[in-house]
Parts: C-alpha cells; sequence; structure tokens
C-alpha cells in the first residue's frame, strides 16, 4: 500500500492492547490522513492490522486482516461523531476525532498515561484555532446577528443556513448534515451555548433539508436561482 504516507511506527503491544478498538481505529484514519490519495476503507483495514495486528487479525490467523472488526468499529466510530464518511465516499476525522487521535498518539508515544480522567486534558491547538475561526465567522454572519436580536430564525432562509454550514444549494444532505455535527463541537469546546441553540433552532427549521436523499430526488442547478434539470 503506497498512500504517500511516511514509514510505520512500531508500537509495543503492552501499550495498544489496553486502548480501545474504536480509538485504535480512529488513530489509523488519523496515520493515513498524513498521506496523498483520500482514505478508503481497504487502507483502513490494513493500516490498523499493521500498525497494531494483535488486535486486528483474523481470529485463528494471525498472519491476515480481520476487516469485520473494522467494519463495526467505524460505524461505531462515525455514530459516535468521530469519524465521517463511508465506504464509497472515504472517511475523514471530526474535530472530535481528532481530538481522540492525538491523544492516542501521546499514548502510543508513551507522553500520556492510558488512563486519565476524562475532561482533564485541554484540546490541541489546531481544534481550537479552527472552532475559533468558525466562532467569529457564526458571529459575523447576517443570520447570527438576526437570532441575536429576535431570538428567533424564522425568516432564516435555506440559502442563508447552507451558507452558514460553508455549503452551497448543491451540497448533499450529508455534507450539510457533517458540517452541522462539527459546527456543534466547535461550538460546545467553546462553551458558545447561545450558538448551540441558533444552531439547534436551524436544525430544526431545515429538519427537511438535513433529512433529504438524492434517491429519486429531482435535480437542480443554478444556484440561488434553482431550475429543475429535464
Amino acid at each position: 500500500m503506497n498512500n504517500g504516507i511516511a514509514e510505520l511506527p512500531t508500537f509495543p503491544s503492552n501499550i495498544y492492547r489496553q486502548i480501545a478498538l474504536n480509538d485504535l481505529v480512529v488513530y489509523a484514519v488519523y496515520f493515513l490522513s498524513s498521506g496523498e490519495k483520500e482514505i478508503v476503507f481497504e487502507d483502513v483495514v490494513a493500516i490498523a492490522f499493521r500498525l497494531f495486528p494483535e488486535r486486528f487479525h483474523l481470529r485463528g490467523y494471525p498472519e491476515w486482516p480481520d476487516s469485520t472488526v473494522v467494519n463495526k468499529r467505524w460505524l461505531d466510530c462515525r455514530a459516535k461523531g468521530l469519524l465521517q464518511g463511508s465506504t464509497a465516499a472515504g472517511f475523514s476525522l471530526t474535530p472530535k476525532g481528532l481530538e481522540l487521535a492525538e491523544k492516542t498518539a501521546a499514548i502510543l508515544t508513551g507522553k500520556r498515561r492510558a488512563f486519565v480522567r476524562p475532561g482533564s486534558e485541554k484540546a490541541s491547538g489546531e481544534i481550537r484555532t479552527r472552532a475559533g475561526r468558525f466562532i467569529r465567522s457564526v458571529e459575523a454572519s447576517n443570520a447570527f446577528k438576526a437570532y441575536s436580536k429576535s431570538r428567533t430564525v424564522t425568516d432564516l432562509a435555506e440559502f442563508d443556513f447552507r451558507s452558514l454550514l460553508l455549503c452551497t444549494m448543491e451540497s448533499s444532505s450529508v455534507t450539510l448534515r457533517n458540517n452541522l455535527e462539527q459546527f456543534r463541537q466547535y461550538a460546545a469546546l467553546y462553551r458558545r451555548r447561545d450558538i448551540l441553540t441558533f444552531l439547534q433552532l436551524c436544525a430544526e427549521k431545515f429538519a427537511d433539508v438535513l433529512a433529504e436523499s438524492s434517491v429519486g430526488k429531482p435535480k437542480f442547478r443554478g444556484g440561488m436561482n434553482r431550475q429543475k434539470v429535464k
């Protein structure tokens, strides 16, 4: 496998055996993210096995990886907001997943104990920088300024909601939901309950947009002045 990544590190099995499988899968995606190509399921299976063979080998066949274990774990990680994507579209870390991966990396390299009190460590500088940029962009948006005055999103247009989430009118509901979850994590990191409430109201107002499926749905073009494609 050539993913444009650095040489594989070696971790003591007595260390990684203490770490949850979910955390190891998140770290595998984190490691792969240093490469130059899209992260696909087969790469995650291969790298998880190569990094942590005693946790990801096929039972009875230690020389082979067990894709079933990885499949179950990444689905759980996605449900918990640690990863986003799919086996078809590829994978990436959420801000929450990036924070966990960095903590896992510290454990694997002996820079952090395997078990510490939850919430006792600050988020990484990279995550806080991203979160800070998001907070500032929300505060500067017309949508949030209007909400701050009226405490309602009744007049918020779909275009403005999508723009708030850094999406276009052509962005899929999956992208909208993923971005919304990331922005909620950013707001929670800064303990901005006002922004969390704002995002929740937006999600409720545009619940049908967030739940839309592209299957069987007519396609449009033209941005704000959308036209149905025949």
